[in-house]
């Protein structure tokens, strides 16, 4: 499958790309599994790498050179890598993946320097790309924009914080805190590819794949398994987070949202309305209306056989996810 074709290069370039010496170091490979506080080699690079992935594939499915697009996938994923690591900040998240946050082991200040270093790290990466200058350029505009409308998208989801967030409201800010950087990975594929002409069609091919990944998180952070994501049932109401599920339910009963202010003493009151309402079935038809909307868009592109093969594979995997 696309996850795991292009796994080893991805993890070689990422490795290389944040040997930097001293404390600045230490503070963007942490975040990528490298190291461990101390300083000691860490587990390794963890979560899927799907963001770079999907550069990787766009690029190798329209004729281009894998090796070519590396720097760009490796830019993106430092991006997302950086907006993680602000985002357990904002949140006040104490643990990603298993370990401690950044915050919570470096402090807040050495955290927004971790993350700033990642983002400037992505923007240097991305010039090490063996391009053409016009694609180069062109690759650095979609990755910059991306990242503006990804950071965009978490200022909505932060504003909506404690308010009643429709469903068109909650699926525009997905669209981009979510969207932007898969749309861009597909983008920057067929740029690397120097395939321009197909830049827009597979931006819009990510961002409905962005849509369905975002709602699925959603439908995990409520009823998934604690088992297999490591976060207890109900985990996204007990941190009051605004997803589709809480969306469509907000909006067939308005009443919900004082139960959602505390969730603590509500759970089981509050799953049985969201049981009641249907939220879970409308997020996974919704989950299916995104990913149906990307097969449709992907049969515009002149992929070959194979690439076909794996990209469904990938669209069943976004669909029945556990983790």
């Amino acid at each position: 499958m696309i996850l795991e074709r292009y796994r080893p290069l991805i993890v070689e370039g990422l490795t290389k790309a944040v040997g930097l010496d001293g404390p600045l170091g230490l503070l963007v490979r942490y975040p990528l599994g490298l190291s461990e506080a101390d300083g000691a080699p860490g587990p390794g690079i963890g979560g899927k790498l799907l963001r770079p992935s999907l550069v990787l594939f766009s690029c190798e499915a329209l004729g281009g050179e894998v090796r070519e697009a590396l720097p760009l996938a490796c830019a993106l994923e430092l991006v997302h890598n950086f907006s993680l690591v602000h985002d357990d900040i904002q949140d006040g998240d104490e643990f990603r993946r298993g370990k401690p946050t950044v915050w919570k082991v470096f402090g807040v200040g050495q955290a927004i320097n971790s993350g700033d270093a990642l983002l400037t790290l992505a923007l240097r990466v991305a010039l090490d790309a063996e391009l053409p200058s016009a694609s180069k350029i062109m690759a650095q505009e979609t990755l910059v924009s991306a990242t503006l409308r990804m950071i965009e998208g978490q200022v909505l989801d932060l504003e909506g914080e404690g308010k009643v967030l429709g469903v068109r409201e909650y699926l525009e800010m997905a669209r981009r805190k979510t969207g932007a950087l898969l749309g861009c990975a597909l983008a920057l594929g067929a740029i690397a590819a120097g395939r321009p002409e197909f830049q827009k069609i597979s931006q819009e091919l990510g961002e409905e794949l962005g849509l369905a990944f975002q709602i699925r998180d959603d439908i995990l952070g409520i009823w998934g398994d604690p088992e297999r994501t490591g976060k207890p049932v109900g985990s996204d109401l007990l941190r009051k987070k605004r997803s589709f599920p809480v969306s469509f339910a907000l909006e067939r009963d308005p009443a919900l949202a004082s139960l959602l202010s505390a969730p603590k003493g509500n759970m089981e009151e509050i799953l049985e309305r969201l049981r009641k309402l249907g939220a879970k079935e409308a997020a996974e038809k919704e989950v299916e209306k995104h990913l149906s909307a990307a097969e449709m868009i992907a049969r515009e592109l002149p992929w070959p056989a194979w690439a076909r093969t794996e990209f469904q594979e990938l669209l069943t995997f976004l669909a029945k996810r556990e983790a």
